[in-house]
């Protein structure tokens, strides 16, 4: 980017790091998002450290839809992502970054232990639907036939 949408992209970056109060955060987020496909490069590294480093949930949340948003451009997201899924202490986080995950293109395949571990295990019932639903559409889309055979081929993968 360059001349005034730089200058734009520089703006939403800032409030999103320096912003005084959550919601001018919350839309600077979702404005990243917006015109992320665009600015990918730059957009998605502040995504990412919002998601993983904001104090306020709602933030959080939203840099995680912002990653939604960009999809595939964003698949350098999915470690942080499973990250948000596994330790984030808000049910709404990471319910969203179970959702997100579905949609990072083909590196997701590096995070189904951890969706079938927030599947299986994750305290919260709306994290552990997500994490079924992801799963649930991933493992046709890799070409297995069920979820169990999706999470016993990543299984053999990772050893």
């Amino acid at each position: 980017m360059s001349g005034p949408d730089k200058k734009k992209l520089d703006k939403m970056i800032w409030q999103l790091r320096e912003g005084w109060g959550e919601s001018t955060r919350i839309e600077a987020a979702r404005d990243l998002g917006w015109i992320g496909t665009q600015a990918a490069d730059e957009a998605v590294p502040e995504l990412i450290k919002a998601l993983l480093e904001d104090k306020s949930e709602n933030v959080r949340v939203e840099a995680a839809i912002s990653l939604q948003w960009i999809g595939n451009e964003a698949k350098e997201a999915v470690p942080a992502l499973v990250k948000a899924l596994r330790e984030d202490p808000s049910e709404k986080v990471r319910q969203r970054a179970a959702i997100v995950l579905e949609g990072m293109g083909d590196n997701v395949i590096h995070a189904i232990l951890e969706l079938n571990k927030a599947k299986a295990g994750d305290k919260s019932m709306l994290v552990r639907e997500a994490a079924t639903n992801a799963l649930d559409k991933l493992a046709p889309k890799f070409g297995y036939t069920s979820v169990d055979a999706l999470v016993k081929a990543s299984s053999k993968k990772k050893k």
